[in-house]
């Protein structure tokens, strides 16, 4: 599978606290529930208390106590803050007493406070963003936001077509295509007939991934279809004129199956901010526009008025995809306000 590695970490961007809704997160309806916030300890482990006896992998975190899976077995012990599905830990019988370097990171601004970092999944090599073409529709918009944050968290992008027996015309799907020009793979599958299920299989073997995306599309469905044994709670889109997706999953989950794949289920959202991402560093993270911006006249061109800029005239030429230009452009007026 193609690598797609984030650039440098981009510098932090002033940030305003926002408790409304409001178009800098695409929303498309309400703010998504934090049900599964977990409660931060009051205060740190106890310097007296026995060093750590082992190492283990998060597979669950829930307030003030988290899940360690470790040596075939999930031992229940006291948390720390900061702690995320994924991390791998050192820990003994009470507590988690140290988080060890992360590798890959998929996080989003707090919904209640953007000032605060909500970190979906850790330590993954791939990012399943699973989307559906009806019911809900497929959202453009949100794909571009997730592999902007999937780029600078250093893990690799999937796109998951679930609910593929759902399609009235073939020609859905070609939105898809310009992510398959940059070299997103794009999994076609159906949680309810199994088509394409054993694909995506193949193709996460051995692997850790995380699976996101909007509420209703589907991720425990798939999941259920990958492996039937986790019986992962489910439901259905609401029948009202907006489709909106029902949350089923209300915490984020490790699982581990039986061909070596580790599988991170996360609750489904219905807006997507990005973290520490300023306007003047989104263009590092649509990396089709990398070989043109280097020809632009002014080195610090933003592709949006400058003349002499070689990235809009690629996209006139037809070398970078419009719907993908206009995504970054829609994205930075939100970054600048």
């Amino acid at each position: 599978m193609q690598k797609y590695r984030a650039a440098a970490a981009a510098p932090k961007a002033a940030r305003t606290p926002r408790l409304r809704l409001d178009t800098r997160t695409e929303d498309w309806d309400e703010i998504d529930p934090v049900v599964s916030e977990p409660k931060r300890v009051t205060a740190p482990p106890n310097p007296g208390t026995p060093t750590a006896t082992g190492e283990g992998l998060i597979a669950g975190v829930r307030p003030g106590v988290c899940q360690v899976y470790a040596q075939g077995v999930i031992s229940t012990c006291r948390s720390m803050p900061g702690l995320a599905v994924g991390d791998l830990v050192r820990f003994d019988t009470t507590a988690v007493r140290q988080i060890l370097p992360r590798r890959t990171t998929l996080s989003r601004p707090d919904p209640r406070n953007p000032r605060l970092e909500r970190l979906l999944a850790v330590n993954v090599d791939i990012v399943v963003n699973v989307v559906s073409v009806s019911s809900p529709p497929l959202r453009p918009g949100l794909i571009d936001r997730y592999l902007v944050a999937i780029r600078r968290g250093g893990a690799d992008p999937l796109i998951c077509v679930n609910k593929s027996d759902l399609l009235q015309d073939a020609r859905e799907l070609d939105i898809l295509d310009i992510y398959r020009d940059i070299g997103i793979p794009v999994v076609l599958c159906s949680a309810a007939t199994g088509a394409g299920i054993s694909d995506l299989m193949d193709t996460l073997t051995g692997l850790t991934c995380v699976f996101t995306g909007h509420s209703g599309v589907g991720k425990s469905s798939v999941l259920n279809a990958i492996c039937p044994a986790l019986a992962l709670p489910i439901g259905e889109v609401s029948s009202g004129a907006d489709r909106k997706g029902r949350h089923t999953t209300t915490s984020s989950s490790l699982h581990m199956l039986a061909n070596g794949t580790k599988v991170i289920d996360t609750p489904g959202i219905r807006q997507f901010g990005l973290w520490e991402i300023g306007a003047g560093d989104l263009q590092a993270y649509f990396q089709e526009f990398e070989r043109f911006a280097l020809r632009c006249t002014y080195a610090d061109c933003t592709h949006t008025h400058e003349p002499g800029c070689k990235v809009e005239e690629a996209v006139r030429a037809g070398d970078i995809a419009a719907e993908r230009f206009a995504s970054y452009r829609r994205i930075r007026e939100t970054l600048l306000e």
